[in-house]
């Protein structure tokens, strides 16, 4: 396997782990914010600038918290962002985006960010406070 090979495999494999780890977190708020709706979100999109989103959904009675890391491909470059919204409208969190031309950084950028959102204290205190927020 050549260098680009195994770059474009250690990607792969780490967003299947981040898909994983938001998995893992819906199905843990899930158990213990009843009732809680989860779905997972993982898409690739192709284009001028191909990307990649792995997150996760909750319902939580009528309000929708949206967690994700965005990953794209500009101009040569990794552009990784993590972000929770509420409704699409309210932002819970935004993490800072990371640009870089190194694989291994998106990689860890990745991973750090899917890391935080999955952490969840911060998102679940504030997902407790929503309720009856429209």
């Amino acid at each position: 396997m050549d260098a680009r090979s195994g770059g474009a495999a250690a990607l792969l494999g780490a967003l299947n782990e981040a898909c994983e780890d938001f998995q893992r977190y819906g199905q843990q708020v899930a158990a213990t914010h009843r009732p809680l709706h989860w779905e997972l979100i993982g898409r690739i999109g192709p284009g001028e600038a191909p990307f990649a989103l792995v997150g996760v959904v909750l319902r939580y009675d009528r309000i929708t918290v949206d967690l994700g890391v965005d990953l794209w491909v500009r101009e040569g470059a990794f552009e990784v962002s993590g972000y929770g919204s509420v409704d699409g409208r309210r932002l819970l969190v935004d993490l800072p985006d990371v640009l870089t031309e190194d694989i291994d950084e998106a990689i860890a950028a990745l991973r750090e960010y899917t890391r935080r959102l999955c952490s969840g204290s911060d998102v679940l205190d504030e997902l407790n406070g929503l309720n009856g927020v429209a």
